[in-house]
């Protein structure tokens, strides 16, 4: 370990050579001043203390960074703050900053900035027309007009990951988080919790015009909106990307509870969790797990939709137009409640469903509006409580009940990391499409079985634990979500782009260096297509990079495939799509 840490400690170090670093406070006062005397490239290396300070990157590429940078001791993140003293936002990029200005392993607190309607405004960290990069942060108790914790505002992209975004406060919106006009950030390894707006919406996340940001692994749980999407609320053609997701117990005072779309925005949801939420609305609160309306669409695969409350939709409320539409793929919605349509509320709305499972929503699984135009819903290879006959229609839309439904108790397990898989005689296992295009995912040590938690063979099954998608599921309790904090932050699996062509950077933490480590990358078919060695394993982030060839180097058809991280006695399998 002392061998592989002081490789780790040279390697870190080498890569300054080149570059000037300034110790703060032994060559310059404050973080400020070491910014101000640094040029591109540098590193200004802050020892841990609490600085009363307001910075500004001011144009520069640099990385500001604690001691965490060298050590990987995350001690180093709480013990190293930056206050902002609440009389502005604690770290401004605003100079056209790229991915290259860091800054890494501080907490940033007691930020304020509340500029007026639409101005750049993030309390905690304010990215305008700027995209750097913010690593392995906490970023807590700071207040923001929009974008109480962190707010990427005018073409800024920024890579944000580990990070815990908590306690902050907007007076408009997205308490933890906001980006809009044109800002597509990446998020890595995030937890949003415990924020919210005071007279607006997104209590956890607001994303606004024409932004696609893309959130992988991110827990955004207990925060809450005053007006709509206790969670997440997006308006104005925007795009988010879900993966790996908990949306958990969050609370708006309007519509939305756990999320909520607006004006031809798209949202996609993949291996993602949306459970106890609830929306309380004015007079009656409308989609308590999601609210999607205003000519809006949701792609949903591999979604648990559980035990959200509201009025109306107590798991879905959607009010659709001539040109949205709603496809759920592999989705469980089970357990919420509402005062009329438990699992779906559909008002002038088209519906596909397959490979899903609707079972224990109350009063009824699925409710049609008897006002506005005609719904629509398509149905197959699904397990529906009631089955068509149970489908409240008001005599305003249209049922298409096609081949493979059934209506019989899906027997979840009920506990653990996955509470609604299929015990071993569920009548839902490998009932689902027989297309090969829904296959679960081939256990790469077992050929022709499907990977836990899916069941049976690789023909598919009903519900969000069925489907090739199951593999990126995070394993954790929904009820006790994993939190960075001081001493330990999310330790990950992931790749990005994905989809990508023809490369993807693959990436994963460790909390100990451990020999041995390997990627290996298999097909579709559980055969072994690459082996990716680490070079140079260090103790935090790792990255390794996959150019979409073969063993033979050459490159590999489009298609799903699946990568298996191998350290020590540990391993961990996800999905990638390659389309070319």
């Amino acid at each position: 370990m002392k061998i592989l840490f002081s490789i780790f400690v040279f390697f870190i170090l080498s890569t300054f050579l080149s570059a000037t670093i300034i110790n703060v406070p032994a060559d310059q006062p404050t973080i400020q001043a070491g910014i101000n005397a640094a040029v591109d490239a540098d590193t200004v290396l802050v020892q841990p203390e609490t600085y009363v300070e307001n910075i500004n990157y001011n144009g520069k590429n640099i990385t500001v960074a604690s001691l965490f940078l060298t050590t990987q001791d995350t001690t180093y993140i709480s013990q190293t703050l930056i206050d902002g003293d609440s009389i502005g936002s604690v770290v401004t990029y605003q100079s056209g900053e790229d991915s290259t200005a860091v800054l890494c392993g501080f907490t940033i607190t007691n930020g304020f900035n509340n500029q007026g309607s639409g101005e750049p405004s993030g309390g905690g960290i304010n990215c305008y027309e700027s995209s750097p990069t913010l690593s392995d942060l906490l970023v807590i108790n700071n207040y923001g007009n929009r974008g109480g914790g962190i707010n990427c505002h005018t073409n800024s992209s920024p890579i944000i990951k580990n990070v815990l975004i908590s306690n902050n406060i907007a007076e408009g919106r997205g308490g933890g988080f906001s980006c809009e006009w044109n800002s597509n950030p990446y998020l890595l390894n995030i937890v949003i919790d415990n924020n919210n707006t005071i007279i607006s919406r997104g209590g956890g996340i607001f994303v606004g015009p024409d932004c696609s940001p893309i959130f992988n692994t991110i827990s955004v749980i207990n925060n809450y909106a005053w007006d709509r999407g206790g969670g997440v609320y997006c308006n104005y053609g925007a795009t988010p990307i879900f993966d790996n997701a908990i949306i958990s117990d969050n609370t708006a005072g309007g519509n939305g509870g756990g999320i909520s779309a607006y004006y031809d925005c798209i949202v996609q949801l993949t291996n993602t969790v949306i459970s106890g939420n609830s929306s309380e609305g004015y007079s009656a609160g409308r989609g308590g797990g999601c609210q999607i309306v205003g000519s809006s669409s949701a792609i949903l695969k591999n979604v648990v939709i559980s035990n959200n409350i509201s009025d109306f939709g107590g798991g879905i409320y959607f009010h659709g137009s001539f040109s949205s539409y709603f496809i759920l793929e592999n989705v469980t919605i089970t357990e919420n409640t509402a005062l009329t349509g438990g699992g779906i509320y559909s008002s002038e709305a088209a519906f596909d469903l397959t490979n899903c499972i609707m079972w224990n929503d109350s009063p009824e699984e699925i409710y049609f509006s008897s006002y506005d135009d005609p719904n629509s819903i398509t149905i197959s290879y699904s397990d529906i409580q009631g089955g068509e006959a149970g489908i409240v229609t008001n005599n305003n839309g249209t049922v298409n009940w096609l081949e493979g439904n059934i209506d019989e108790d899906p027997l979840f397990v009920g506990t653990g990391g996955y509470p609604y898989s299929l015990l071993e005689d569920s009548p839902c296992i490998d009932a689902g499409n027989p297309d090969p295009i829904y296959y679960d995912p081939e256990d790469p040590s077992n050929p022709g079985y499907a990977l836990y938690p899916a069941m049976g063979t690789i023909i598919n099954d009903m519900g969000a634990f069925g489907g090739p998608n199951v593999i990126g599921w995070p394993a954790v309790d929904i009820e006790e979500p994993i939190i960075p904090n001081s001493s330990s932050l999310i330790s990950h699996l992931s790749n990005y782009p994905n989809p990508f062509n023809p490369s993807t950077t693959i990436s994963f933490s460790t909390t100990e260096s451990t020999e041995n480590t390997e990627i290996i990358i298999y097909n579709i078919k559980g055969q072994k297509i690459k082996k990716l060695g680490i070079r140079n394993l260090k103790l935090g982030i790792n990255e390794v990079i996959w150019n979409g060839k073969d063993e033979n180097n050459k490159p590999v058809s489009s298609g799903i495939y699946f990568y298996k991280l191998k350290a020590g006695k540990y391993s961990k399998i996800k999905k990638m799509l390659l389309l070319k």
